[in-house]
């Protein structure tokens, strides 16, 4: 990696760098230990992932990982790998001057926090694994497959799935907003009765197509779990209790498979607990930044 600041900044604000050839843009919040957040999706807009509450014990960088928001996209929907993420996420840490840096990374995030994690052991300072996994393959798409189909008895499933369907074959960011709109409700425990709460929430969110397009990931049978006994660092392994993405059994995987993994389980939330719970998210990741230089 060679990014073109040697420190770029960390103050409040939002700021672009380039690593590798790429333009990437974060954005700085809040106060305490740093920690670079990478929003999932893929594809999501890092806003999403904003969190206040958090923001009060440490000092968040929200990434705006290739081809979203104001970080252009990569040449080829190839170039959309899990290592091609790991290897910029790598190249920010040391563009940040950051020896060792903490990653808080949200489902494909995650995947790309770990992936990383296990290719730079040495610069893992830190790690929030949140709503996702270490492995992807056959056991995890049937999984998945069964954990949408407990919903099929409420109001929204059949456009809810119908989305589903079309995640992959977007062809504008237009069309990438009009595809999370409607299969968001599968990232709730329980939109039919919260709808109205959080409905506000996700008409600020925008999803970008380039990314969701991607053929270079997932591939068909990835497991990153061996490589992670390589990682000492304090580590927070979140999931909500009702999140069928990446459930309960894959966080206990990551737990077993870092030493010293603590994990924290959301009885209220799906797959976006720090919006359907934040101040127990919070408080958990503000015990985690206290063990961080």
């Amino acid at each position: 990696m060679a990014p073109v600041a040697t420190t770029a900044p960390l103050i409040e604000g939002d700021y672009a760098i380039t690593v590798d050839g790429v333009p990437l843009a974060y954005h700085v919040h809040g106060r305490g230990p740093v920690c670079i957040v990478h929003p999932g999706g893929p594809g999501l807009e890092w806003s999403y992932l904003r969190m206040p509450e958090v923001e009060r014990s440490m000092t968040l960088v929200y990434l705006e990982p290739p081809g979203t928001g104001a970080s252009p996209p990569l040449a080829s929907p190839k170039d959309y790998t899990l290592a091609r993420y790991a290897q910029l996420l790598d190249g920010v840490v040391v563009a940040l001057g950051l020896p060792r840096a903490c990653v808080l990374g949200h489902s494909h995030g995650g995947m790309v926090a770990v992936t990383w994690a296990a290719t730079y052991p040495g610069h893992v300072g830190g790690l929030i694994l949140y709503d996702t996994a270490g492995r992807g393959d056959a056991e995890t798409r049937k999984d998945q497959e069964a954990g949408a189909a407990a919903f099929a008895k409420e109001p929204w499933f059949a456009a809810a799935s119908a989305a589903l369907a079309r995640n992959a074959k977007v062809a504008t960011d237009a069309e990438a907003d009009a595809v999370l709109r409607d299969e968001a409700p599968f990232l709730f425990a329980d939109w039919t009765h919260r709808q109205a709460e959080l409905g506000a929430w996700l008409a600020s969110v925008h999803a970008f197509a380039s990314p969701m397009r991607g053929t270079g990931e997932p591939p068909a049978s990835w497991d990153v779990r061996p490589k992670l006994s390589a990682v000492r660092a304090p580590t927070l392994v979140i999931v909500g209790a009702k999140d069928w993405l990446t459930p309960e059994h894959r966080a206990n995987e990551l737990v077993q498979s870092i030493a010293g993994a603590q994990l924290l389980v959301l009885a209220n939330s799906g797959h976006l607990g720090h919006v359907e719970e934040p101040a127990i998210f919070a408080a958990a990741i503000a015990e985690l930044a206290r063990k961080l230089p």
